[in-house]
């Protein structure tokens, strides 16, 4: 039978880390399938998602406790299929501030969209020098959700927040 797991990694940056996680789920019979990593604050921050013999978890978990200087959190996956939605991709841009995530994942939310993934970054302003916010969004919805519903939540906030909206297809 096989488990999933969801890994929660975070450890000073370096070479060879990525190497050294993956030889690790490797060797214990495990399947490394889905991840997002990435470089915050002087550290490597990730998620994975690794599937492993249910024979195998309990030493996989526990050698990947044992990689020096890398904190893991490991929690239980569930084997799922997919559902049938419909799936919408968003890009959001605007000057930064307090506030903006909140509003506008608020707004989704409200509409009945369900956040798949999420990425954010903040970028010096090219004429102001200021700083820009942008994310992008994949979002999925069941079918009783349309796109109009969701584009005329974010459109309500869109001119207070001072954020451009645009789809991506």
């Amino acid at each position: 039978m096989e488990t999933v797991l969801v890994l929660t990694i975070s450890g000073k940056d370096r070479a060879g880390l990525v190497e050294q996680l993956a030889e690790v789920v490797a060797a214990h019979g495990g399947n490394w399938e889905h991840c997002r990593m990435a470089h915050l604050a002087g550290r490597f921050v990730g998620l994975l998602e690794v599937s492993v013999s249910a024979n195998n978890q309990q030493e996989l978990e526990a050698a990947l406790r044992t990689i020096s200087d890398l904190n893991v959190m490991i929690a239980l996956g569930e084997l799922t299929e997919p559902e049938a939605q419909g799936h919408f991709d968003l890009e959001v841009v605007g000057s930064d501030h307090q506030g903006i995530v909140r509003d506008v994942f608020k707004a989704l939310a409200a509409a009945g969209a369900n956040v798949e993934e999420l990425s954010t970054k903040t970028v010096s302003a090219p004429e102001s020098g200021g700083l820009l916010f942008e994310a992008r969004a994949r979002l999925a919805c069941g079918p009783e959700v349309q796109r109009d519903a969701i584009q005329a939540n974010l459109e309500a906030i869109a001119q207070d927040l001072m954020v451009d909206i645009r789809w991506l297809d």
